[in-house]
């Protein structure tokens, strides 16, 4: 079974705009062949701290499993997010050679400390700027596989997954 981590725009595209390519990926979760997550970090990405967000209601219901990743102050709900350590800041460095140093960028970095530390086998985004443009780095530096929802259902296609 390959294990998935979707991305918060892949909910956001899924909820308000197009949801084809994620009923897709529900579809093979519910056949067994695929197991979806996110991260606590959806949190952040959302709402911060207001759970009256239209979204996070619809989020909620979203069939999959929610997995932790490093805490930080002003952005965890520390019931859910685990401590870092010298590994997860090292691997917060490779990242962010990467993706860069910006601040408003550590929601991003920390969905992908979720995936890696999961041993999770593919990261699924929309989000061309941070992860799309970077993949080839990430994968090199980081190991990590990312791909956008529509590569994700041709890959499993092309895997004999999906037909």
């Amino acid at each position: 079974m390959k294990k998935i981590t979707l991305d918060t725009n892949c909910l956001f595209d899924y909820f308000e705009r197009n949801p084809q390519c994620v009923e897709r990926l529900i579809k093979l979760q519910e056949s067994g062949l695929i197991e979806i997550a996110i991260t606590t970090r959806i949190k952040a990405d959302t709402f911060g701290k207001n759970q009256d967000s239209p979204i996070w209601g619809k989020i909620k219901s979203f069939p999959c499993l929610t997995m932790p990743t490093i805490g930080r102050w002003d952005i965890s709900y520390w019931d859910e997010d685990v401590y870092a350590d010298k590994l997860d800041t090292d691997l917060q460095n490779l990242i962010q050679s990467c993706i860069g140093n910006n601040i408003k960028q550590l929601c991003d970095i920390d969905h992908l400390i979720g995936h890696i530390k999961d041993k999770r086998d593919v990261f699924v985004t929309n989000d061309k700027d941070h992860f799309i443009k970077r993949r080839d780095c990430l994968q090199k530096k980081c190991g990590v596989k990312i791909m956008t929802p529509e590569e994700c259902i041709e890959y499993f296609f092309q895997n004999g997954l999906t037909n």
